[in-house]
């Protein structure tokens, strides 16, 4: 079940980054019903993968010291990156892929603090996906990138926002070390 999330989930993801497929889906499907059943499936994988997802002590590596040493920095950096993807910041305008970045240290911080197979599966596939994810972008033509974004419509970037991005990352990485647990059945002590 775990593993079949894993394909569901990231197969779908995958398929923005196809830009003829995209584009394809959603003409023949329509944007509403494209986004629909590319949530929909893509939930499906989430679920599959929360109740598949068994951490075991098959341990592949050594846990990171480091990493423990600096998570809250690591998942500060994070939230912040996650956070100003929605917003018009500076931080999006100069990094460009901030969700992308923002799943990569995530990732790698995961990564490191937790080297069971499961883990690495699941840690190391949104690690590689996000990798995945920027480079195609970068990779992608003028004329694809005016056709995904037709009126060009990125807000100018404001500092407030960018200082809203880091006050909610705060909120967030506290909110994230205080209740880890609770979210996930992990303990960070």
């Amino acid at each position: 079940m775990f593993k079949t999330g894993i394909i569901i989930f990231f197969g779908i993801h995958l398929v923005p980054l196809i830009s003829k497929l995209r584009f394809y889906l959603k003409d023949n499907l329509g944007e509403s019903l494209y986004m629909s059943l590319y949530s929909l499936v893509a939930l499906a994988g989430l679920v599959l993968i929360i109740l598949g997802y068994e951490s075991s002590s098959n341990f592949l590596f050594s846990i990171n010291a480091n990493a423990y040493l600096y998570k809250e920095y690591l998942m500060f950096v994070s939230f912040v990156l996650l956070i100003a993807t929605s917003m018009p910041t500076y931080i999006k305008k100069i990094t460009r892929h901030p969700m992308s970045y923002g799943m990569i240290v995530w990732a790698s911080l995961h990564l490191l603090v937790n080297p069971d197979l499961s883990s690495v599966i699941l840690f190391g596939s949104f690690l590689a996906y996000s990798i995945i994810s920027v480079l195609i972008a970068e990779l992608r033509t003028e004329e694809t990138n005016k056709a995904l974004n037709p009126t060009n419509t990125l807000a100018s970037p404001k500092v407030t926002f960018d200082v809203l991005s880091i006050i909610l990352a705060v909120f967030f990485t506290s909110l994230a070390f205080h209740f880890h647990e609770y979210f996930t059945g992990v303990n960070l002590v």
